[in-house]
């Protein structure tokens, strides 16, 4: 309406201006018009008459509390001071303002509700398997390194996340596993080399102990000699009806009883220098001892047999062979007792690898003659198991034995190159495996006895 006035020049014709306000209200819903020109004032006819409204010009819809916005301009006419008021009806603006805000507020409401259920949504999409990964964590840290890491989820960051947990829980299983592995074979190789050092100090100390046997058993039989001589001699020189032939047979009795400890002796500390070595086939010389050894054992004990029908020739002397037999068979019946039991007496050809021979010190890789003699006796503890090759040493009672049988056995065992060993628990019986080094009758052979190996 302003540009209009200003325009069209109409600032003097009172009654086109009174049409133009008059359009101004009925186009745009107006309800006060006014154009005042200096002291003049021309009003929409439309308008009540009565006096000029007084009002404060409006800059926000509800100001001043008259449901009417004013507003004013000034007329850009030259040498003219020209105003054109006009008012509106706020109602409807100010009810269309609260629509809006009413439907601002129930958008910005509508808005917070999906974006609460968007949060609430991804935050169980991301914490779920958050919660997983911090459970399989600690289930690592706790030492649970077998349980596979899975953690479903579309998120790239937590999927590489979860591999990477996973191979580094799979490194660290395979890192636990090899050093669990090597820690066992640490353990193992520290038990076994303990058990070397048990038998080599077992052995160490038969030997020492034969050493000095052997020298107190000469220097013995060099007394006995005498003995022998002097008591022969008396009788030779006394009558035949004498009774001092009575005494001195008790003392040739004595004597060769004596000389027969000394030759036990000698024999277990490998001195007695009447070894004579040879090859030997094993299966007769055990049948020949197991009948001396029926007639010397009870009823009571079923003596079994158990022969190999392979070749058990050995390079041995056949008499301290049989006597090893006759001990074996005569400490097992003394196990058992006046007790019904059974002693099992076998025979097998044997091959002996490179780790069963680092078990026992006195083997090497090789073939075997393997005699074994078990019996169902009361058994032996582990503490008796280590001395039960030691000279003097017996688990019977006083003046029921010398303790040399086993010992003459393994000195009998160790001077044909083998080794002798022992397996026993209370209550189970006892069972003795005796390795002699089998003989190929072809020379230079790869079947030929191994050499003897020198302990100090």
């Amino acid at each position: 309406v302003a540009d209009f006035i200003e325009t069209e020049d109409i600032i003097y014709d009172r009654l086109e201006i009174t049409r133009l306000l008059d359009s101004a209200l009925l186009g745009s819903g107006g309800v006060y018009a006014e154009l005042i020109d200096g002291v003049v004032h021309i009003q929409s006819e439309l308008l009540s008459t009565g006096p000029v409204v007084e009002y404060q010009e409006d800059f926000a819809f509800g100001e001043h509390e008259d449901d009417t916005y004013f507003v004013s301009m000034t007329l850009n006419i030259p040498n003219r001071h020209a105003l054109l008021r006009m008012g509106f009806d706020e109602q409807p603006t100010i009810q269309a303002i609260k629509l809006a805000q009413q439907q601002l507020i129930v958008a910005l409401v509508a808005y917070l509700i999906v974006s609460l259920a968007a949060i609430v949504l991804v935050s169980a999409r991301l914490t779920e398997p958050l919660r997983s990964l911090r459970k399989a964590s600690r289930n690592i840290a706790r030492g649970n390194h077998y349980d596979r890491l899975q953690v479903e989820s579309n998120i790239s960051e937590i999927k590489e996340l979860t591999q990477d947990l996973e191979t580094m829980r799979s490194t660290l299983v395979d890192m636990n596993m090899s050093l669990q592995e090597e820690i066992r074979e640490r353990e193992a190789a520290e038990a076994k080399r303990k058990l070397l050092e048990t038998r080599l100090r077992q052995v160490d100390k038969i030997e020492t102990v034969g050493v000095l046997a052997g020298g107190i058993a000469h220097e013995f039989n060099n007394i006995l000699l005498p003995i022998f001589l002097y008591a022969e001699q008396a009788m030779h020189d006394l009558p035949p009806d004498s009774p001092i032939h009575k005494h001195l047979e008790q003392i040739l009795k004595s004597a060769k009883r004596a000389r027969t400890l000394v030759q036990q002796i000698l024999t277990f500390s490998r001195q007695s220098g009447e070894q004579h070595l040879e090859p030997v086939d094993l299966r007769p010389v055990v049948a020949e001892a197991i009948d001396l050894l029926r007639a010397l054992i009870p009823s009571t004990i079923d003596l079994r047999v158990a022969l190999t029908t392979d070749d058990c020739t050995t390079l041995a002397d056949k008499d301290q062979v049989h006597q090893l037999i006759i001990n074996l068979g005569s400490n097992a019946y003394q196990a058992i007792g006046k007790d019904h039991g059974s002693i099992t007496v076998s025979l097998e050809r044997v091959s002996i690898d490179s780790e069963v021979a680092g078990d026992r010190p006195l083997l090497q890789p090789g073939t075997y003659i393997r005699l074994g003699v078990e019996d169902t006796g009361h058994g032996l503890e582990p503490g008796k198991i280590d001395r039960i090759f030691e000279p003097f040493y017996t688990t019977r009672a006083v003046g029921e034995g010398t303790g040399l049988g086993l010992s003459v056995a393994h000195g009998i065992v160790v001077s044909h190159k083998g080794d002798i060993t022992v397996q026993s628990e209370p209550g189970h019986g006892t069972v003795f495996h005796v390795y002699l080094p089998a003989f190929d009758h072809a020379p230079n052979t790869a079947n030929s006895p191994p050499a003897a190996q020198t302990h100090h």
